[in-house]
């Protein structure tokens, strides 16, 4: 009778040792954050790709001047913003000027020669009619006539000869102002400064080629480069739609649209490339910078309510596409047939129902029936 006292407590502390051990297993297999439920949504199957933001083919303008001469004038510095149109600098044009005053000096006089020709043409015309007409008369003779005749051609020649010398001295005047043109140098787009070549007081010689002085660039107008594995390429076509982020702006998404893809490749640490363009839009562009580097998910695929299991519970095994399911206390192993993929969850086409419980770790669950089924 002594005994039973111990022997109860004995069997007091196998069943608590039990209870805890077994519920412990218990707690561990229906641990809330292993298991997952089959459900309905979209879903988007994409690449990741790097690409680099690059300035679009006439976005960058390099501005120079065809004068010789001393820099007067220089309005803009780098970071400075310049409407299309706006006086970036001047040449001293001095001389040039002196050459244009004198030039219509001489347009100006000849057009009083050609005034005094025509009044001496006029004069010589109406002579040499009233001289015809005396002669029908017979009150003049034939010499005075031809005498008359001849007065009016010298006279008409000189007016023409005038004339040709006004439009010498005109055109002459068009091409001394186009030299001027070069001595003032006016922005041919909008968008910042970005490099200047030459300052105030210096002089710059024009040679064969134009002098750069600045160079702007529009930022407004920028494309993306992305650099698409070879991998990858297959799948990638012009009219994709792609997203994107840079690291200056991590919470920040952009998107756009594949425009073109280039046929030449680009080799990159023994690595072939394909460069895709996407134009930015210049919405984007407050935020983007030349040269910057970007994260891009080019758009393969897209699904709306479609069956989804999440991608831990997805196996290959026995190359097939498995998913331990929960039904009750029961742990059935299932064969699936996947469709698409993103980076959380996969499409189910078949094998699985909407509501269905799947386990992401199937290690602590080693049941009798799913021994026997695998």
């Amino acid at each position: 009778m002594k005994k039973i006292p111990f022997l109860l407590a004995g069997l007091f502390f196998v069943f608590l040792l039990l209870y805890f051990t077994i519920g412990k297993k218990e707690r561990e297999a229906i641990n809330p954050d292993e298991i997952a439920f089959v459900k309905r949504g979209n879903i988007t199957h994409f690449t990741e790709q790097t690409g680099i933001v690059k300035a679009q083919v006439g976005a960058i303008v390099r501005v120079g001047t065809r004068a010789t001469g001393e820099i007067v004038e220089l309005n803009y510095q780098v970071g400075d913003f310049v409407k299309k149109g706006a006086l970036i600098a001047r040449i001293d044009d001095r001389e040039l000027m002196a050459n244009k005053r004198e030039l219509e000096a001489q347009i100006e006089e000849q057009k009083r020669e050609i005034e005094a020709k025509e009044a001496h043409y006029s004069y010589c015309k109406k002579e040499y009619e009233r001289q015809l007409l005396l002669l029908s008369k017979e009150f003049t003779t034939k010499e005075s006539v031809d005498k008359a005749e001849k007065e009016l051609r010298i006279a008409y020649s000189e007016l023409q000869l005038s004339k040709a010398k006004l439009r010498a001295l005109e055109e002459k005047l068009k091409a001394l102002e186009i030299r001027l043109s070069y001595y003032s140098i006016y922005a041919p787009i909008s968008g910042y400064v970005t490099e200047i070549s030459a300052q105030k007081g210096e002089t710059v010689v024009a040679g064969l080629s134009a002098v750069n002085l600045v160079t702007i660039m529009d930022t407004t107008k920028l494309e993306m480069w992305i650099y698409v594995d070879e991998t990858d390429i297959g799948r990638t076509r012009p009219g994709m739609r792609v997203e994107y982020w840079v690291d200056a702006h991590k919470d920040k998404r952009f998107s756009g649209k594949i425009s073109t893809i280039y046929p030449q490749p680009q080799i990159m640490n023994n690595i072939v490339y394909y460069l895709a363009i996407v134009k930015i839009d210049p919405a984007y562009t407050f935020y983007l910078r030349p040269d910057m580097t970007t994260h891009v998910r080019i758009i393969v695929d897209e699904k709306k309510n479609v069956l989804l299991c999440p991608n831990g519970a997805i196996r290959f095994e026995d190359g097939k596409f498995v998913v331990y399911v929960k039904k009750g206390e029961k742990i059935e192993r299932r064969v699936v047939s996947c469709g698409i993929s993103d980076e959380n969850n996969t499409e189910i086409i078949s094998g699985l129902s909407e509501g269905e419980m799947v386990l992401l770790k199937v290690k602590p669950f080693k049941s009798k029936e799913t021994k026997k089924k695998r």
